[in-house]
């Protein structure tokens, strides 16, 4: 079976250690190893273990994170989980895409990062904000998948599409971090600061808005650089007028 090295599943504020042991279950079946934990309830546990079975190597290895940015900080593609629609629409993924996209940027040695949220309440707006997709995974109205359910879904998925022949198309620069993507949007809010363009009635519209756009590019890291270096000129221009 594939072993999925630059693939990385995370499981953020998971309130049960029993869900754990069973997504590490589903990953290790698919062949997923790579499993980070953002401030679990309750980890290492005995029922964690008892619930992977075969898959408590993944348990053994699993990373734990304070925050969804220190797990994620490396990966040029990140995919967030959402069972709700969001008042701001989001690059979304196709659950009959994400196969296809995920292997293709495998192949050209990416880092990428699936990231599910707590069983109850899923991903909060902020953590979706620093994914570059939004996933929902189609279910009947009102209804919603168990999180171990949801894991193994998305793993099928990657594990069915690395079975097929890919035709892969080779970047000339590699995409941006997921970092890279978030220290641009702060430089942009320093500049706009700078420049006094916020709304004061709702200042938080514009960088939401900007980041979506971000993420929408796909960039990759000399776009970024290039950026940087235009931002580092206004703000220069702007601090010493």
């Amino acid at each position: 079976m594939k072993i999925f090295q630059n693939l990385n599943f995370v499981l953020v504020d998971t309130s049960h250690p029993g869900n754990i042991g069973a997504c590490a279950r589903a990953m290790n079946s698919m062949g997923i190893l790579n499993l980070s934990l953002v401030n679990p309830k309750e980890f290492p546990s005995k029922e964690s273990e008892a619930r992977a079975k075969s898959g408590k190597k993944v348990l053994d290895k699993a990373k734990i994170h304070e925050n969804l940015n220190e797990a994620i900080n490396t990966s040029n593609l990140v995919i967030g989980t959402s069972a709700r629609s969001r008042s701001m629409p989001w690059p979304m993924m196709e659950i009959n895409d994400l196969g296809k996209v995920i292997n293709e940027s495998l192949a050209r040695k990416e880092e990428v990062s699936i990231v599910f949220g707590n069983e109850a309440f899923g991903l909060d707006n902020e953590d979706l904000g620093k994914c570059d997709f939004h996933l929902q995974i189609p279910t009947t109205k009102d209804s919603s998948l168990n999180l171990s359910h949801a894991v193994q879904i998305v793993a099928h998925e990657i594990h069915k599409e690395s079975l097929s022949d890919l035709s892969i198309q080779v970047r000339e620069v590699e995409l941006a971090t997921s970092m890279q993507k978030e220290k641009l949007m702060e430089h942009i809010e320093i500049v706009l600061e700078l420049l006094d363009f916020y709304d004061h009635q709702n200042p938080k519209q514009v960088p939401a808005r900007l980041t979506r756009l971000i993420k929408r590019m796909q960039l990759d890291k000399l776009e970024i650089g290039i950026l940087r270096g235009i931002l580092t000129k206004l703000e220069d221009r702007l601090t010493n007028n």
